[in-house]
């Protein structure tokens, strides 16, 4: 009897075990390989690297070469030319990105050039973002690339200088890989840990703590390298490379998969009391082109409404010492008012240029109209005359997917 309860606790364990791992493909290399199978047979593939200001290559020289970015894309395009595949790699990198700008990015940058293979890095800037977003924006990447789709994702974690933190999201961003079977590389992981602290002081200068210079790069792209050569060195032949699985269910809400960017191209003012059209634009984006301009204005108490629709609802702008403040608030469909949020365009800390902030003014399930007021702060320090507040979007999460 006892032989007999034992296998059947046996067998309802292993039950347990594929209900919860349903539709998850437990070797991580899968998609991945599929990727390089492409490669070894000739054919055609589409390398992006999408991510911050590490990922630009802030802080190498010169950023077109010695980047972790760059080196990881001519080690692809090499391996392509070796197998006679054209492998094209193109860098979105954008500084100040994180799991919000890159959702407002992704249809543009990412998904329209349908990428095999997406490289992918904010766990740094995702430390800064609102902790009730950042999940929620992180998976929608995750499975807008993943989803209908053979494309395979490799994501690196890099991590600030400081220690003994090294602080990164890091561990909210390998939970959803891990669920996802999403392969991943952390900077930090890889180091020894009797040599963190003398080598990280060869990876940054001076008082840099986010930006690593060449020789940073360089151990970040031999990490990167090291994953996908490790796959590529153990690929096994095309007919046993399995199946990909469909995708397990979301952890968060799905709004975010089909969200929309609202910006002055697509969306125009039920009220304006002062604001003008444009605001600035990274000129990283606009060197990858389909950046988008909201609006700015240097009057005080100056309001902009619009109508958009979605299940959640907040606004993108800039933030520099260049700038002064802003004020959001949602009007819903019975009349009443959301509390106000403030917008903290103005920054002490981005002397002389300018950052990404996004900040969700209400959270919700269910997709509805609502009004946006936007309102340039009628209380400012007397060192905010003659500065623009500046919005640069709404960011709209859509339908949670059933």
């Amino acid at each position: 009897m006892k032989k007999f309860l034992s296998i059947i606790c046996v067998v309802l364990m292993t039950a347990s075990i594929f209900a919860q791992t349903k539709g998850v493909d437990m070797n991580e290399n899968v998609r991945i390989q599929k990727v390089f199978s492409k490669i070894r047979r000739g054919e055609p593939v589409t390398v992006i690297a999408l991510g911050g200001s590490i990922t630009t290559g802030f802080a190498s020289n010169p950023i077109t070469t010695k980047s972790w970015a760059a080196r990881t894309g001519k080690w692809l395009v090499e391996l392509g030319e070796k197998n006679n595949s054209k492998v094209t790699f193109i860098n979105q990198g954008v500084s100040g990105t994180d799991s919000a700008f890159a959702v407002a990015r992704l249809q543009d940058h990412v998904l329209s050039k349908k990428p095999d293979l997406l490289l992918l890095e904010f766990a740094m800037n995702d430390q800064w973002l609102s902790p009730a977003v950042r999940q929620r924006t992180y998976e929608a990447i995750l499975r807008s690339v993943l989803k209908d789709s053979d494309a395979a994702i490799l994501a690196l974690f890099v991590n600030e200088r400081a220690a003994p933190k090294y602080s990164s999201n890091q561990t909210e961003q390998q939970a959803l890989c891990e669920y996802y079977s999403v392969p991943f590389v952390s900077w930090k992981d890889n180091m020894k840990a009797d040599d963190i602290l003398d080598y990280f002081e060869k990876c940054f200068d001076g008082s840099e703590t986010v930006h690593p210079n060449n020789a940073g790069h360089e151990k970040i792209s031999e990490y990167m390298i090291g994953k996908l050569d490790s796959i590529w060195k153990t690929l096994p032949e095309d007919k046993e490379i399995p199946e990909i699985k469909e995708l397990p269910p979301a952890k968060t809400d799905t709004g975010f998969v089909n969200a929309k960017y609202y910006h002055v191209d697509n969306l125009k003012p039920l009220l304006n009391t002062g604001w003008e059209n444009g605001s600035p634009v990274h000129p990283e984006w606009l060197a990858h082109g389909q950046s988008h301009k909201g609006w700015q204005t240097k009057n005080s108490g100056a309001e902009l409404t619009f109508e958009v629709e979605g299940s959640s609802v907040g606004i993108t702008y800039c933030e520099s010492d260049q700038f002064r403040d802003a004020v959001a608030w949602i009007e819903k469909q019975d009349g009443t008012m959301t509390e106000k949020t403030p917008l903290q365009c103005y920054s002490s800390i981005r002397n002389g240029y300018y950052g990404w902030a996004y900040k969700e003014i209400l959270t919700g399930t269910e997709v509805q109209k609502y009004i946006v007021h936007i309102q340039c702060s009628k209380r400012a320090p007397r060192t905010a005359e003659g500065k623009y507040c500046n919005i640069t979007g709404i960011l709209a999460a859509g339908e949670t997917d059933k």
